[in-house]
């Protein structure tokens, strides 16, 4: 056991009440880290408040537990211990989550991740670049700590690792990946059921937002790099919610000879206008150094950022960094 893990369990043992959240606009590792985590803890007898700055996406209200995502933290108390898990910092989670450590809620602050870059904003760190996803660790854990691992547990713990291996395709799946996911499979987890919650139940609405995207599919590089647009417009014209445009960077991601895939999702904030930048890679290019120029980060073959200004330029920025690192 290294010291990390060492230092999270003792944290865990001298405390009673505990608060676990992870980024907002959470995706099924986030989610399903923090359900499978929160209802560990929950079988040591600590007493676990769940929340998430944004809630449940519809695709994930399958996951056991779900229904017990705060929103807020308005007349939540205060915690001996907090997690904000696959997170970067502590900030990934939200303003409220900010302001409540702030004011001093919570005695300590502990981090559990996945992405190769990481702020120092915890009392303690887990962090494992090498695991497929959060809930890996998490896993790691909970089996560390000897807690009986149930089918809802299990089940939202398989979620994260399908997720965010998109179904051992991508690769981050190591050896590990499958031992982890097979023991997951014995307590009680149906694979079909999980995949078809996760890739086969789309709301209507977002076959309808591909539609007005996939127009602004475009290729530069000589085919290495593709990309495409959502903007607000499309929002209202497919009904469409933020949630979405979760992975809608795999289209441009999924040509032959792309290299770096790009999705710029239109958001506002303070008046000003900016894009969200999801940047996907299957060659050599490291995205997430092309993340952290935009003061982004993630990992070397998925990464994230945010860019003031308007959509020619801020293209005009991320494509002149990529085009860097491709040389």
């Amino acid at each position: 056991m290294n010291e990390e893990m060492k230092a999270v369990i003792d944290a865990i043992h001298n405390s009673d009440r505990v608060l676990v959240t992870s980024h907002e606009n959470p995706d099924g590792d986030a989610l399903g880290s923090t359900l499978g985590l929160g209802l560990g803890l929950e079988k040591l007898g600590k007493e676990v408040v769940f929340y998430n700055k944004d809630g449940v996406p519809e695709l994930l209200t399958f996951l056991p537990g779900s229904e017990r995502i705060e929103t807020s933290l308005e007349g939540a108390g205060n915690f001996d211990l907090a997690f904000a898990v696959d997170c970067t910092g502590t900030s990934r989670a939200g303003g409220e989550f900010e302001d409540f450590l702030k004011a001093g809620r919570c005695r300590q602050v502990v981090i559990i991740d996945h992405h190769q870059t990481n702020s120092t904003s915890a009392d303690i760190r887990l962090l494992d670049s090498g695991s497929s996803s959060t809930g890996e660790i998490v896993y790691l854990l909970l089996k560390t700590m000897s807690v009986g691992i149930d089918e809802a547990i299990a089940k939202n713990l398989y979620t994260t690792i399908v997720s965010d291996t998109g179904s051992f395709r991508y690769s981050n799946t190591n050896p590990v990946t499958f031992r982890d996911a097979s023991e997951l499979v014995e307590h009680g987890v149906d694979p079909s059921e999980i995949s078809e919650a996760l890739f086969e139940s789309e709301p209507l609405r977002k076959l309808r937002l591909v539609a007005l995207v996939l127009p602004t599919l475009s290729v530069r590089e000589g085919n290495r790099v593709a990309s495409v647009v959502i903007d607000r417009s499309m929002f209202e014209k497919a009904g469409a919610r933020r949630e979405d445009t979760e992975g809608l960077v795999n289209i441009p991601r999924s040509i032959k000879g792309v290299e770096v895939a790009v999705a710029f999702r239109e958001e506002t904030g303070n008046g000003s206008p900016y894009w969200k930048i999801s940047l996907r890679s299957k060659g050599d290019v490291d995205v997430a150094r092309i993340a952290e120029h935009f003061g982004g980060g993630g990992h070397k073959k998925a990464a994230g950022c945010s860019v003031e200004g308007v959509l020619e330029e801020v293209q005009s920025k991320v494509f002149g960094c990529i085009s860097g690192e491709l040389k």
